[in-house]
């Protein structure tokens, strides 16, 4: 049995898109060509259904839709294991009603359940905005169990809320308060549910770059992350690289981390990688500590670390702590120190399932 028990995956379907935006955590462009096979997304998806909890994948990128019919034999695939499945898309196929349709349809007919659909400022200088109304449109008349529009916004964006809404012409449900309080929603037998997933602009990936300003007041967000403690994607939310490699989370591109990298998917079988990481200390720290713990322990020892003065979110910390070549040499010598504190969280979650 794993403490760190993994409930969903996120194939990263090539690093490969349409669009360059600057936001992107992932570094996607079109010059990029790594990409996944069907074959090896299917292996993946059949070695989580015979030694993971895993019933969730998620289909992202870069852009999945490059990947053609290899996309719509791998959501088939999830569908015949019994499993439910996402595609996160920036829309950019959807050129007219018909051609949207047309997508949309093969999507569902081929098992999918959610479609997410990004648009902001920074997918706005490579995807038309009518596209993202057309995928939209096609979509909500669809069985999907949700079709959910992705917007991320922070203080320099132009792309408001306002304008989504007069895009859409409708004013969709938010999935998050002010305070990123996911909203609780009345259950519902109607399909699809729709909703705009309004996340957070975060200095990441190629967003690092970004001037984000402050989304929340300055000690809200802290705070808040220091009652939740651990991350609740590491691991738990592990992620397959377009090179075949399972790395801890899709927060960013971590792949050939020394520690967010698990492993290469070609010489070893997801579940036996999934092992490797819940047994691997720093990836613990991260996952039941949480990257706000390993700051403040780090900063009782060392004031003087190359820490940010602000983060908005677990991403942003635990980006630096692993890649910030300073840091993550002071977490690995905190490692001796923690790692009793570790195994009584590991005994009590593994308890708690008995």
């Amino acid at each position: 049995m794993r403490a760190l028990e993994s409930k969903q995956l996120t194939i990263l379907t090539t690093d490969r898109c349409t669009a360059r935006c600057a936001h992107c955590s992932m570094n996607s462009s079109p010059e990029r060509r790594a990409r996944l096979s069907a074959e090896q997304i299917c292996t993946y998806i059949d070695q989580a259904l015979e030694d993971t909890a895993i019933r969730f994948v998620i289909f992202a990128g870069g852009e999945p839709l490059l990947l053609g019919d290899d996309l719509l034999k791998s959501l088939e695939h999830v569908r015949q294991c019994g499993m439910r499945s996402r595609v996160i898309t920036n829309g950019y196929w959807a050129t007219s009603p018909e051609t949207a349709s047309r997508v949309v349809l093969k999507l569902r007919d081929a098992g999918l359940n959610e479609l997410n659909i990004s648009i902001d400022d920074f997918h706005l200088p490579y995807v038309n905005s009518t596209h993202v109304k057309l995928a939209f449109d096609a979509a909500r008349v669809v069985d999907f169990d949700a079709v959910i529009v992705v917007h991320c916004s922070g203080p320099n964006t132009t792309f408001n809320d306002a304008e989504l809404d007069a895009l859409l012409g409708e004013q969709l449900p938010r999935m998050y308060n002010e305070a990123r309080e996911a909203i609780s929603f009345a259950p519902t037998t109607q399909k699809p549910f729709v909703a705009v997933s309004n996340s957070t602009l975060q200095a990441i990936g190629r967003g690092t770059a970004l001037d984000v300003g402050e989304s929340l007041p300055a000690e809200q967000w802290p705070e808040k992350a220091r009652e939740i403690g651990g991350c609740p994607w590491a691991v738990r939310s592990p992620a397959v690289t377009p090179t075949g490699r399972l790395v801890a989370c899709c927060g960013f591109e971590v792949s050939g981390n020394p520690i967010l990298d698990i492993g290469d998917l070609s010489t070893t079988d997801l579940g036996s990688l999934l092992n490797d990481a819940d047994q691997d200390l720093p990836i613990n720290m991260i996952a039941l500590e949480g990257p706000y713990a390993i700051m403040d322990q780090l900063m009782q020892a060392n004031p003087d670390l190359p820490f940010r003065p602000h983060y908005r979110s677990f991403c942003e910390l635990c980006q630096d702590i692993v890649t910030i070549p300073a840091l993550r040499h002071a977490m690995l010598e905190l490692m001796p120190e923690r790692a009793p504190h570790v195994l009584v969280r590991r005994a009590a979650i593994l308890t708690a399932r008995r």
